[in-house]
Formats: structure tokens, C-alpha cells, sequence
């Protein structure tokens, strides 16, 4: 189901590693401890529009409230929509690919039943080449799937995936050439690689479904892996080009939603509300700025 359009107010998106608390995407159980019911109260009452939910907590949600529950927790709190997360490998073969397709199917069942927007996709890791062709009819597939559910694809580039620059993945976008196929423009991803933000602007609107903020050190700590899970800061506190990045990003046009995605060993070791009232302030003063 798609959430309520976006009205001329900011909508932020508490992206779901920002309201997961002590708990890593690196860790093996990638369940948050806290429980969902805390987590949305909290991130409603800052002030977020949006909730972002993994795949690992619609496996939690299924084991113990269940959907129906979790759906009716986000209605009472006032979130007007939900952002799902990580689809990756999906245009692989084998054991990945098999893998891939049972998160698929989680995801889009839970998109029947709670407000969910969009399903935020990666790429793969690794050095292994897959044509662009199959890519992007792999692609069409999977928005051909999320249409029916009412929902969009958010395919973001990564700096350590294949699909690695947005215009990586405008070009598998437009070679699948369907409505509900778009982009997710994370400035992590960006600023690690450099992009020159000019090259943002010339993006259409209408390609880019939503985007995530949250700023860094200047230099990589680690592997880029481990960098993008331990080292994101609160907008405001690295050396990122926040500022510049939210005007190149206004200046196609968008007027869609803002995630906070905030993931460190600081944000993990704060107590929940203050971490997640952290990185609301901080994004709604990156957007409002």
C-alpha cells in the first residue's frame, strides 16, 4: 500500500538502523532488541513521517505481534508510511539468488499489509560482472511485482556494489523502463566516492524515490563496508557536503521525503530515545537549513 503523498511540509523517514538501537548490520541476528512498539512511539513523537523496517524485523514482527499488529502500532502513532529494507542479489543465480528471493517474497507480502511507500535495493558485492541487460530485465520483474503491490523499487548505488553511481543505476532504471523502478540517493554513497554533485542536478525528478542523510569523517575507516556501518555521523558533525548535497538534490525538482540513516558504534551506545531525537534534530536542520 502507498503511503499518503508528500504535502509542501518535509516528510523525514526514520531510516530503520537509525531506531534499531544496539544492533549492527554486520551482526549475525540483525533483529533490534528494542521492542517495535517503543521504537515507532519514539520516532513518531520526534516527529518522523516515515519508518524504516528490515527484512529481519518483518521475520521478528511475524514471530511475535505479527503484521496486522505492527500495521496498527504505525496507524495509532501517526507514521504515514513505511520504508522496507535490504533487497540485494536479486539478479544473481544460485545460493544468493535463492536467498534473495525469499526476502523478496517477505517484503512484498508485508507490503499488503502495512503502509509501505517503497523497498529500498542494493546491487551485490564482489567482483563478478553481470550484463547490463539481464540486470535491468531482472529489474523490470521485480517493479512489475512491487506495482502489484503498490509500491516502488528504490535502487541505490553503493560505493562498494556494482551498481556503484547513480548513473549506474539510471542506466539498468531506464533500460527497464517501468513507473515503479526509481532511485535512492544516500549521501554516504556519494560523498565516498566523490561524485560531483553537479551531476546530481541533471537527475529527473521523477527517477528518485526517495534519500538518505547523514554525514562522516573524511577518511575511511576500514573497508568501505565497515566504514558505512560504524563511522555515520549526525548531519552536522563531519565533513561531509550536506548542505550542497540537499541543494543539488531540491534542484531536479524533488519534493519527496528525507531519510535519516545513522549508523556508528556512538549512535548504537546512546540510549534509544536520545539517539533517535539526534538524528531527527540533526536531518530536520540539514532540510530546513
Amino acid at each position: 500500500m502507498i503511503g499518503p503523498s508528500e504535502s509542501n511540509d518535509v516528510a523525514l523517514i526514520a531510516s530503520c538502523w537509525t531506531t534499531a538501537g544496539a544492533v549492527s548490520p554486520l551482526d549475525e541476528d540483525q533483529r533490534s532488541p528494542a521492542p517495535f512498539a517503543a521504537r515507532v512511539g519514539i520516532a513518531a513523537d520526534v516527529g518522523f513521517a516515515g519508518f524504516g523496517i528490515t527484512h529481519a524485523d518483518i521475520a521478528a514482527l511475524n514471530d511475535t505481534i505479527g503484521l496486522n499488529a505492527a500495521r496498527d502500532i504505525l496507524a495509532d502513532s501517526g507514521i504515514q508510511f513505511v520504508e522496507l529494507e535490504m533487497l540485494m542479489d536479486w539478479f544473481t543465480i544460485g545460493p544468493s539468488r535463492e536467498a534473495s528471493d525469499r526476502i523478496r517474497y517477505d517484503l512484498l507480502r508485508a507490503a499488503t499489509v502495512l503502509p509501505v511507500r517503497h523497498i529500498k535495493v542494493g546491487s551485490t558485492y564482489g567482483s563478478m560482472h553481470w550484463p547490463m541487460d539481464g540486470i535491468a530485465q531482472e529489474l523490470r520483474i521485480l517493479s512489475s511485482q512491487a506495482a502489484d503491490v503498490g509500491v516502488r523499487i528504490a535502487l541505490e548505488p553503493q560505493a562498494m556494489a556494482n551498481i556503484r553511481t547513480p548513473q549506474d543505476a539510471m542506466e539498468v532504471i531506464e533500460r527497464a523502463d517501468h513507473s515503479a523502478a526509481g532511485l535512492l540517493l544516500d549521501i554516504w554513497h556519494i560523498e565516498r566516492i566523490r561524485l560531483p554533485l553537479e551531476t546530481i542536478r541533471a537527475i529527473p525528478h521523477e527517477l528518485i524515490v526517495s534519500t538518505e542523510l547523514s554525514d562522516a569523517d573524511g577518511h575511511v575507516q576500514g573497508t568501505l563496508l565497515e566504514d558505512t556501518v560504524n563511522g555515520r555521523l549526525l548531519c552536522g558533525e563531519g565533513s561531509f557536503r550536506v548542505a550542497s548535497f540537499v541543494d543539488a538534490v531540491r534542484a531536479t525538482g524533488y519534493q519527496g521525503p528525507w531519510g535519516a540513516e545513522i549508523l556508528s558504534h556512538a549512535h548504537r551506545a546512546r540510549p534509544l530515545e536520545d539517539a533517535i531525537r539526534a538524528a531527527y534534530a540533526s536531518t530536520r536542520d540539514a532540510v530546513h537549513s
